[in-house]
């Protein structure tokens, strides 16, 4: 029966790809014509040939692997069964669906629902039905090798095909794969903000990019796709994920940091942000007061800030306005006009600033007749009081001026008095922290160190990532970047870094969007300033209202690297996670006398990995510094691989084996690693900084994982350690 089925379904791969070419040649040669013929604007040629030039490069794709699974759906509307062709791309031909998109909703059956009555969303309404067929394709350069009938796209051979396969195949075949909990969340509706608590290796990222990949695809009338942002932990993670979104026919979405974009959005490129990882360097050793950075990412920070906000904004219409010693308009009047303007259309001080120089001159304007009356009075007692004739001719030419201006409704004046509060944000940052003990609501016990040390900061213009919520806050309240109200959705990946005032400042800036945030309370390598619950970022950001969800299941290791990480996770009280059944080798810990002894135990344990085939090895190391320092030890024994830095990009081929530190690890993911010296000394059991840097480190692997140790290994681990000495025991003893 399924030769039969194969031969039928080898037939129907053969027709889709000759469709295929078939279209293919059409579109190169309307290419062709549009360079050729086309009469008009340039820009409008550029971005039609530049839509031509994706659908072929999907076309020439879809060659390789038209489709990937095949559906069978009965509507209710219509009684007609019909097979549905699904792939990464889809394909159409004279308005019939050839291939459907990944993301078009019908497809959502494919990932979501089991055999028999079914249903999904579509955009005029719900579609009920009954689903007979769900059927998975292994397909390669255009060939069919088998396919696999299934229920739910969890339970198949082909995830565990995929899964085994190293880290360079994974993505190609991501979309045929993804899973029923992550498919939801990918589908949620754009209007929805939700929160993904993951664990490592439970496709947080893969989800966030392809949640993007959907909303282009699907609301394309209502948002384009420079209004999607990305803000990610750091440039070597946006390296990689400016590599994949073309990969999900998604361009233009704007990536940042929350570094950079902090400088774009306060419109000052010239700040200098000490980077978080020597800030997490220094954490690690104990150099730094870590209460002060958790306190300037908190809400008691943005609270103090704000008090001292709401002063600076009285404060702008403290004095009378005045020509000379006239008072054109009094303290009273001028505050009353510039209160007046609080409202959601001048809702920061710039735009309220500029509509009250608009009102106070049609307020003087109005009430000329008094004014003028008044100067007039004015002016003649104080020309009354001059004694020479010189006095009397300085006064005319004053009072020559000064009507002058007054028939102009005191427009130059009225903008002078403003323009002493028209500062920029780090100016008004400085009076903040000049007059921080006014504000102390909390009764901070480290005010002065957190003043002191942030006043050497402001006046060498270097500031720490802690100082970015407030400085992008008081940017929110002056003079919002208007192109950053175009925003209508975010996406953060590893969220679990920031804390409250980082979510909250967002929010502020970014007023129009809706968010998508993952991360992973277990790999807050910054936990120094972030967050201890996601509880805390619902309440900031979205008043309780968003929709948390959790993924237990970690896709990305094998069970017997997932084991020690769970060891790990136990020590931070955080609990194992729910694992996908894929073995693999076991681990392996060993026992080094020395650091020479490390250096030439991890070359040969490189050339082994590479021996077996993989193409991604990483060996990782607690900080940067024990990093470039096994990376030079490797180097004199000849093995010559790069030690990745901050600005290094690692899609690149060169970075497929190197040296790396924790914090530029997180994130991606290697067929295989070697943890550099997991001893209790440098991996502190005790310490849970410590622990979530060993639990990022291990889930980095995919199939192989070997741990080193100097001394004693970290206490996490002890447990691991023994079981393989058991175990080797048991063998030992069934030799004999």
């Amino acid at each position: 029966m399924k030769k039969a089925e194969l031969s039928i379904e080898k037939e129907k791969l053969k027709n889709t790809i000759s469709i295929i070419d078939n279209l293919l040649e059409e579109e190169r040669e309307d290419l062709n014509d549009l360079i050729d013929n086309y009469v008009g604007q340039n820009e409008q040629l550029w971005r039609m040939t530049d839509e031509k030039k994706v659908h072929i490069r999907n076309l020439v794709e879809s060659l390789d692997k038209p489709y990937f699974a095949r559906i069978d759906f009965k509507n209710d509307d219509d009684n007609q069964k019909q097979s549905f062709y699904i792939g990464k791309n889809g394909v159409i031909k004279d308005s019939n669906i050839i291939v459907t998109d990944w993301r078009a909703p019908i497809s959502s059956l494919y990932y979501s629902s089991e055999l028999g009555r079914a249903s999904y969303e579509a955009p005029d309404g719900t579609m009920t039905g009954d689903l007979s067929l769900k059927r998975q394709y292994e397909i390669d350069s255009g060939k069919l090798i088998d396919f696999f009938d299934v229920d739910l796209v969890s339970n198949d051979d082909l995830l565990q095909k995929y899964l085994n396969t190293n880290n360079d195949a994974r993505l190609k075949n991501i979309v045929s794969t993804i899973q029923k909990e992550q498919n939801e969340v990918i589908r949620k509706k754009f209007g929805e903000n939700l929160i993904v608590q993951g664990v490592a290796g439970s496709g947080k990222t893969t989800v966030a990019l392809h949640r993007i990949a959907y909303l282009v695809y699907n609301y394309i009338d209502h948002i384009k796709q420079n209004q999607h942002l990305v803000i990610g932990p750091n440039p070597v993670f946006l390296k990689y994920t400016k590599s994949v979104l073309p990969e999900l026919d998604v361009s233009g979405v704007r990536q940042y940091t929350y570094e950079t974009f902090a400088q774009k959005y306060i419109k000052d490129d010239s700040i200098v942000i000490d980077t978080s990882d020597k800030k997490v360097t220094n954490s690690i050793l104990n150099k730094n007061n870590v209460d002060v950075d958790k306190f300037k990412c908190s809400m008691k920070y943005k609270k103090m800030l704000e008090e001292f906000m709401k002063l600076y904004f009285c404060k702008v219409t403290s004095m009378p306005l005045m020509i000379g010693d006239f008072e054109v308009l009094s303290q009273n009047e001028i505050t009353d006009i510039f209160n007046s303007t609080s409202g959601v259309f001048y809702n920061n001080l710039n735009s309220r600033i500029e509509n009250t120089i608009d009102r106070v001159c049609d307020y003087i304007d109005n009430n000329k007749s008094e004014i003028s009356s008044r100067y007039a009075s004015y002016s003649y007692e104080l020309f009354n009081k001059a004694n020479t004739e010189q006095e009397k001719n300085e006064m005319r030419k004053k009072f020559s001026k000064e009507r002058k201006e007054l028939d102009k409704n005191c427009r130059t004046t009225t903008r002078k008095y403003f323009n002493k509060s028209k500062i920029d944000s780090k100016s008004i940052y400085k009076l903040f922290i000049n007059t921080i003990d006014d504000f102390d609501i909390y009764n901070y016990k480290n005010l002065n160190t957190l003043k002191k040390n942030t006043l050497n900061s402001i006046k060498t213009n270097t500031f720490d990532f802690e100082d970015l919520a407030a400085l992008i806050y008081i940017t929110s309240l002056i003079s919002p970047q208007k192109e950053f109200e175009q925003i209508r959705h975010v996406t953060i990946d590893e969220a679990q870094d920031f804390g409250e005032f980082n979510f909250y400042a967002l929010k502020k800036a970014l007023p129009k969007a809706t968010f998508s945030i993952y991360g992973d309370i277990a790999q807050s390598i910054y936990d120094y300033r972030s967050i201890d619950n996601w509880d805390e970022v619902n309440d900031v950001m979205f008043d309780k209202s968003g929709e948390i969800v959790k993924f237990n299941k970690s896709y990305r290791t094998t069970s017997e690297i997932m084991n020690a990480a769970d060891d790990v996770s136990d020590r931070l009280g955080l609990g194992r996670s729910e694992l996908v059944v894929r073995h693999g080798p076991e681990i392996s810990i060993s026992h080094i006398d020395d650091e020479k002894e490390m250096a030439l135990y991890t070359a040969k344990k490189i050339n082994e990995y590479k021996n077996k085939g993989y193409k991604t090895i990483a060996v990782i190391s607690k900080t940067d510094e024990l990093s470039k320092q096994m990376n030079e030890e490797l180097d004199k024994l000849g093995v010559n691989i790069p030690n990745v830095t901050i600005d290094d990009d690692l899609t690149s081929d060169k970075f497929s084996v190197c040296t790396i530190s924790n914090q530029l690890s997180k994130g991606l993911e290697f067929d295989a690693v070697i943890i550099n010296n997991a001893n209790e000394d440098i991996y502190s059991s005790d310490n849970s900084l410590d622990m979530k840097l060993l639990y990022v480190a291990i889930t980095r692997a995919l199939h192989e994982l070997d741990i080193t140790y100097t001394g004693k290994i970290t206490k996490a681990l002890e447990h691991q350690l023994n079981n393989k000495k058991q175990n080797h025991q048991k063998v030992v003893e069934k030799a004999r």
